[in-house]
């Protein structure tokens, strides 16, 4: 009897010593492997706070007006300008769990610890891609769903039409510096390139056929010129990445195909070409691509700016084990992965958004 108890307690120390050896190797594979957590974790941006119910964020609002040319004997008059407020963001969590039945666990004791281990590496894999395909779906949401308890996603902080909508408590309707580029279909608006608070802009336009296969006239290329140049002026181009669907990016690979001359060039990061997200490269931006069965909007195509679009995690609760939980009505002990943040957008006009993008037309 005192050396089974022994082995049981060898077992535990084993299984909690491996739980938390595992913790690199899930968090690797849940961002590694997800298109969208994998950008936003990349990135120099990304921030790590300690706790809090709210994450607020200072805004540029207005204009700092007050350089100007002088003389001798001039003067000036020093004021306040209305140039900053802030956006409050709240954090939210999620939770997965590793779970052991005590009568499974009996049935896998004794000797053969290796058997209690084995088990756990089954429901440790079936735990990292039930995380990943959670993250990825929640992070292209249109809306904060499960009753509000979900993080933001791209389609909500960065949509089709965003002269409407309330984001971090700012209503866009009345704030119009609080949205992102979009096209318009507006001959001068696509020939000038118009900000999106620009009263002038219209209601949003879908692209249509990426392109004419008659004369290899790409109007799809041409959408996604004037969009990364008006978003991205005067940004860090390093900053930047397209994100689209598997059908859209396919249609850009196209051009090759179509487009007499058009070469096109690949990223050779190694997360990207690693797990196949796409890295054809336009003008040095690399277009990852995922699949709307994984929550990606059909025909859209969005320019984000990953400096000003980042994920704020807790870090005390960012893939980390909870203690171990032994409910009182159940036969099973139970450790759950906890992770806490949120999806924040800073500077709207920074990204950018096509939609209606269909297949080249003959």
């Amino acid at each position: 009897m005192a050396n089974r108890n022994i082995t049981d307690q060898l077992t535990d120390e084993r299984v909690a010593l491996m739980l938390d050896d595992m913790l690199p190797t899930i968090y690797s594979q849940v961002e590694r492997q997800s298109v969208l957590l994998g950008e936003f974790e990349s990135t120099p941006y990304k921030e790590e706070r300690n706790g809090g119910a709210r994450i607020r964020s200072p805004l540029r609002t207005g204009k700092n007006t007050s350089f100007k040319t002088f003389g001798r004997g001039a003067t000036m008059t020093p004021q306040i300008y209305p140039s900053a407020m802030f956006a409050y963001w709240n954090y939210k969590q999620g939770a997965g769990d590793i779970m052991i039945d005590w009568v499974e666990e009996r049935e896998h004791a004794g000797g053969n610890q290796d058997s209690v281990v084995e088990l756990l590496t089954l429901r440790i894999d079936d735990l990292i891609d039930s995380v990943r395909e959670e993250i990825n779906t929640m992070l292209w949401n249109s809306a904060v769903g499960n009753a509000g308890m979900d993080m933001n996603g791209l389609q909500l902080l960065v949509p089709t039409d965003p002269r409407t909508g309330i984001i971090a408590g700012l209503d866009r309707a009345l704030n119009i510096w609080w949205r992102n580029t979009y096209w318009d279909n507006n001959a001068s608006g696509f020939a000038y390139g118009k900000p999106p608070h620009d009263t002038t802009l219209g209601a949003p336009a879908a692209v249509g056929a990426f392109g004419d296969i008659s004369d290899g006239a790409s109007d799809g290329l041409k959408r996604m010129g004037t969009m990364l140049n008006n978003c991205a002026q005067g940004e860090n181009m390093s900053d930047y990445s397209i994100i689209t669907e598997q059908f859209v990016y396919e249609q850009y690979e196209a051009l090759a195909q179509h487009a007499k001359n058009f070469r096109i060039a690949y990223s050779q990061d190694d997360r990207i070409v690693k797990y196949n997200f796409g890295g054809a490269l336009f003008r040095g931006v690399p277009i990852l691509f995922d699949t709307v069965t994984n929550g990606a909007p059909s025909g859209q195509m969005r320019f984000l700016n990953k400096k000003y679009i980042k994920l704020i995690t807790d870090s005390q609760a960012w893939f980390k084990w909870s203690d171990e939980k032994s409910p009182v009505n159940q036969f099973t002990r139970v450790r759950f992965l906890m992770l806490r943040g949120q999806l924040i957008l800073l500077k709207p006009v920074t990204c950018a958004v096509l939609q209606g993008i269909t297949a080249w037309q003959a």
